[in-house]
């Protein structure tokens, strides 16, 4: 089974544009065992404090998560902590954030992104 490490920007993503990311994505490596980092659900959840557009899509993105196995994270910023927990637990990651994504890979960590309505590797 493949960890796949979602971001709060590809959770964003999919609740305001729903696809079968999740379909997308085990298809390319097989089973997934979606996992959210608690600095992640932290994100989401000030996130869905606030109002409008932006607050809906960070609650459905949370209720997304809850499915998803939890990680303890640091205190470090959310992408580090992403990209340290990924190298360590040999995850995939699952970002739309572009300097996310380039660093990940230039340490050959996975990474699966959106382009046209569905995950691909990027």
């Amino acid at each position: 089974m493949t960890k796949v490490i979602f971001d709060t920007s590809f959770l964003m993503a999919v609740a305001d544009h729903p696809t079968n990311w999740l379909d997308d994505i085990s298809q390319e490596v097989g089973r997934v065992e979606p996992v959210a980092l608690d600095c992640v659900i932290s994100e989401l959840t000030r996130l869905s404090a606030g109002r409008g557009k932006k607050s809906k899509t960070a609650s459905v993105a949370a209720n997304i998560a809850k499915g998803f196995k939890r990680l303890e994270s640091g205190a470090a910023p959310p992408d580090e902590e992403i990209m340290s927990i990924a190298i360590s637990a040999r995850a995939s990651v699952a970002t739309i954030d572009q300097e996310l994504a380039e660093s990940l890979k230039a340490r050959r960590v996975p990474v699966f992104g959106l382009r046209s309505g569905r995950a691909v590797r990027l």
